[in-house]
């Protein structure tokens, strides 16, 4: 009787660790994500700029984004969204999102003159469906370009416009 009992015991343990490692087998879990590295450009955004937009450079393959239901969005520090003008990928397969930097400015609301920090969000198309998201500090200046009085750097001529 002794014996019987640890072997039971045992067959209990046993049943249940496998009821438990295959549930994840049969049960998958639909919330899956992965972090992403970006790259923002230009790297320091003017928002008094004649260059209205900035790409975020990723390398997540754009053939397993899910563009059509505008997942992908910039998600700003006060936990505003502004979805992309247009995403494509680059010459390397990856996605980049372009944005316009007056919805920056309107709904994000950046410190200007300061590092803000700006995250990519975004899912697949496939199931089971996975998040992706990577994040970036970018400086934010809303400046007039200043140029310099002089004639340049020696070297910086080029066929149009010599320096003289």
């Amino acid at each position: 009787m002794k014996g019987t009992g640890i072997n039971m015991s045992f067959v209990v343990l046993l049943a249940g660790f496998f009821t438990l490692a295959l549930s994840g087998f049969f049960n998958p879990s639909s919330c899956q994500a992965f972090d992403i590295s970006i790259n923002v450009s230009p790297n320091i955004i003017n928002l008094d700029s004649n260059d209205h937009e900035f790409g975020i450079h990723t390398n997540v393959p754009y053939s397993i984004v899910n563009i059509e239901d505008e997942t992908v969005a910039l998600v700003c520090a006060n936990d505003s969204e502004i979805l992309p003008t247009i995403c494509y990928a680059d010459s390397h397969g990856n996605l980049v999102a372009k944005f316009n930097s007056s919805d920056l400015e309107t709904y994000c609301q950046p410190v200007i003159d300061d590092y803000n920090t700006l995250m990519l969000v975004g899912e697949t198309k496939f199931d089971p469906i996975e998040y992706f998201s990577g994040a970036g500090d970018i400086l934010i200046i809303d400046k007039k370009a200043q140029f310099q009085k002089d004639n340049g750097f020696k070297g910086s001529q080029n066929k149009c416009c010599l320096n003289k």
